[in-house]
């Protein structure tokens, strides 16, 4: 499936304001003539030629610059961040590869020489530099939380370097480890890099070769160099080989994410919910240009061991096709269907059920009669059941929750999952009670007042 507009446009808009975020200099005030504006054309356009991934495709790309530039497209580009950001989108839309970057970032490109350079003290300078700023959003790991039924649920929002992200990586991975079920979600994960994917890989995916499982190998066509990606054969903490996977897709899904989801699907790991990813194979090299400016050069192409393929411009379809904005409840009532057919705990079951009822619910909204709702709105003790617009919200002493309907008088609280309520009514159809259900098997009645 090739890319549409949206899917490149949204992807450039993503990575333009998270490396704006790194960039240390102010660029208002800096105006480039055209001779430094030409200085850059040709230095991306050596570099491509050079060394881009496709080289069919590099003279191409490189010619199309020039005609952007003899034609005076850039002319009125003086500032360095509108400069660069219009070539980032020509790189793009000539090559269909959106792993092409520019900036203007002087203090970044003082960070890729140091980290390039031969003395240790400037490598760690840099790393540290790096690490500081990828600090701020927790290296990514967004969320890791234990949803009911003991299913384990990880948000990662980006793959960063596990040379300073790795006690992360490695205390999300054993917060989870007891889990019945882990899912993994990479819905708006553009990518990172490929360590972190192995990393991670490792503690789902069982050794077969000392230890080892092949998981992904970049070829660098420029000169033939080859890189090969496995499983190591040791983590910190507890293997989940046996724990039943699930990965979480949508059309952001790029890079290191795609990387990681074709890992397991190609491996039969696990299953892949939500829609085709985005498709941006290619694996890139960061360069430095006219000391000021960085780009990002695609070089390199993965080819999965088992499948002998890639994912660029395909993206990797998933196992369960569902929009999005559905897939972390569909991959939880998957889970939870899987945990409660082998479970012979009856406690277990009870939690479980309980968050099947919640899950599918919010897959499949339940209607009630509009004159059945407002027939529940009414004083219970100290508890209060309004009617508005629509729906019924539950108070008691504190914020007040919106009700939603498992049944016709089953009702879950939203963004309370441990608590439920039940109607009951008399003989004569009268609502006479409201009791309060928890998810430990608890019951709290609450006689109607008025």
């Amino acid at each position: 499936m090739m890319h549409n507009n949206r899917r490149s446009k949204y992807l450039l808009v993503f990575l333009f304001f998270f490396f704006a975020q790194m960039a240390g200099a102010e660029t208002k005030e800096i105006k480039m003539d055209s001779n430094a504006k030409k200085a850059v054309i040709e230095s991306v356009n050596r570099l491509i030629v050079e060394r881009y991934v496709i080289r069919d495709s590099a003279q191409q790309i490189r010619d199309h610059l020039n005609k952007k530039f003899s034609g005076g497209f850039y002319d009125t580009l003086n500032n360095p961040d509108e400069f660069t950001s219009a070539l980032t989108i020509d790189l793009r839309e000539s090559s269909n590869d959106t792993h092409f970057y520019i900036e203007y970032n002087p203090e970044r490109a003082k960070l890729v020489i140091a980290e390039k350079s031969q003395s240790p003290q400037q490598i760690d300078k840099a790393n540290k530099a790096m690490a500081d700023k990828e600090r701020l959003t927790n290296f990514g790991f967004r969320k890791a939380e234990i949803l009911q039924g003991n299913v384990g649920y990880l948000d990662l929002r980006f793959f960063s370097n596990p040379e300073y992200a790795g006690a992360t990586a490695v205390a999300a991975m054993n917060f989870l480890a007891y889990s019945d079920a882990v899912i993994i979600d990479l819905r708006d994960t553009p990518g990172g890099y490929p360590t972190m994917v192995q990393l991670l890989s490792s503690y789902f995916v069982r050794g077969t070769d000392e230890g080892r499982t092949h998981l992904n190998t970049l070829e660098q066509v420029y000169d033939g160099k080859v890189t090969q990606y496995w499983t190591v054969p040791y983590v910190p903490g507890k293997r989940m080989y046996d724990t039943d996977l699930y990965v979480l897709t949508d059309e952001y899904t790029g890079s290191a994410a795609e990387e990681f989801t074709n890992n397991m699907k190609a491996l039969e790991r696990a299953v892949i919910i939500g829609e085709t990813t985005h498709g941006s194979a290619h694996n890139v090299d960061i360069e430095v240009i006219q000391d000021n400016f960085v780009m990002h050069l695609p070089v390199r192409k993965p080819v999965n061991p088992i499948t002998g393929t890639g994912w660029e411009r395909t993206g990797i379809e998933p196992h369960v096709s569902v929009p999005g904005k559905q897939a972390l409840d569909r991959a939880y009532l998957m889970a939870l269907e899987k945990i409660i057919k082998r479970t012979q705990n009856e406690d277990q079951k009870f939690r479980v059920t309980w968050a099947i009822d919640g899950a599918r619910a919010r897959l499949e909204p339940v209607t009630v009669d509009e004159a059945i709702l407002k027939k529940y709105a009414g004083q219970y003790g100290e508890r209060k059941i309004t009617y508005d617009n629509g729906a019924l919200f539950y108070q008691r002493t504190g914020p007040k929750y919106r009700l939603i309907p498992l049944s016709e008088n089953l009702f879950a609280l939203e963004d309370l999952v441990y608590f439920r309520i039940e109607f009951t009514t008399d003989e004569k159809g009268n609502v006479a009670e409201l009791i309060g259900l928890y998810d430990d098997g608890t019951m709290d009645p609450s006689r109607r007042i008025n």
